[in-house]
């Protein structure tokens, strides 16, 4: 009898194991846990979970935070073809913020993809952070504040003046012109790359040049003409090369002051919350 009881209540653990599991992985309950992944800043984990949920019950709500989860990994193809298809979901207006918002970010020429104008978001404040965007593209692409547009409008009075400041910057950057550059190096080998700012191989290919050319007028002193013709030509050949490189030097700094300026930027701006309404990018408190 005790054998028989056994075997039945054995027979009938599995089956309770089972339904216990499948409580745990309902919809709903992933769908709470991939929300907690999301405010956990979780975001690979919590796509996962919202791609399972969406798999079994499609919507525009999970379709919107596997997108969001995308733009905050920096998958910016990704983010922008989801927030496209739902440009007329029940979450259109955000959507289609967010996909000037990543746009921006991947510094898409704003004009083209902003075919609609501001007045095409009924919520004030989706219309208000569209016009920052656009601010934004427009400060990027070197206009001054004066050519801004309602600027004072769209910002507050403190922060107005501050982005006044970045335009500035990006209208009329701080450069390094790379002929001056070559020029500087030709005349001084290594002076160049210190305009640029990069003081150990300026420093460097001072020494290195300066060394071969005084092996070679040495050389040459001595009447030992071969060898004074072989310092030269290295001589020679290390100032070429200093010389190009200053004027690479020059490029990577332009490009490295304008990398920093954008993400000083985009840093500041996302700080504030002016690119978007903290909501709309999660329900996280």
């Amino acid at each position: 009898m005790r054998r028989l009881v056994f075997l039945i209540l054995l027979s009938a653990s599995p089956s309770n194991l089972f339904s216990q599991e499948s409580e745990l992985f309902t919809p709903e309950k992933r769908k709470a846990f991939a929300d907690y992944l999301l405010c956990e800043k979780d975001y690979l984990r919590a796509s996962e979970e919202y791609e399972a949920v969406n798999n079994v019950n499609q919507n525009d709500s999970l379709a919107y935070n596997i997108a969001l989860c995308n733009l905050k990994m920096n998958e910016f193809e990704k983010a922008k073809n989801c927030f496209f298809q739902l440009r007329n979901s029940s979450l259109g207006e955000e959507s289609k913020l967010l996909y000037f918002k990543t746009s921006y970010l991947v510094n898409q020429n704003f004009d083209e993809i902003a075919d609609s104008s501001a007045s095409r978001f009924k919520k004030e404040e989706l219309k208000t952070s569209f016009m920052r965007l656009k601010l934004a593209a427009q400060i990027k692409s070197g206009m001054t504040a004066n050519e801004l547009s309602s600027l004072s409008n769209n910002f507050d009075e403190s922060d107005a003046k501050i982005v006044k400041g970045f335009a500035e910057n990006f209208a009329h950057p701080k450069r390094k012109s790379p002929l001056a550059a070559a020029l500087f190096s030709a005349m001084v080998p290594g002076a160049g790359k210190i305009y640029t700012k990069n003081y150990g191989d300026g420093i460097t290919s001072f020494i290195v040049t300066g060394l071969f050319a005084f092996l070679s007028y040495d050389n040459f002193r001595a009447h030992h003409n071969t060898r004074g013709w072989i310092f030269a030509g290295t001589a020679a050949f290390f100032n070429a090369g200093n010389i190009y490189g200053s004027y690479v030097s020059a490029r990577n700094y332009n490009l490295e002051r304008e990398e920093e300026l954008n993400n000083e930027f985009d840093s500041y701006l996302n700080s504030k919350n002016y690119f978007v309404p903290k909501e709309i990018e999660g329900n996280c408190k």
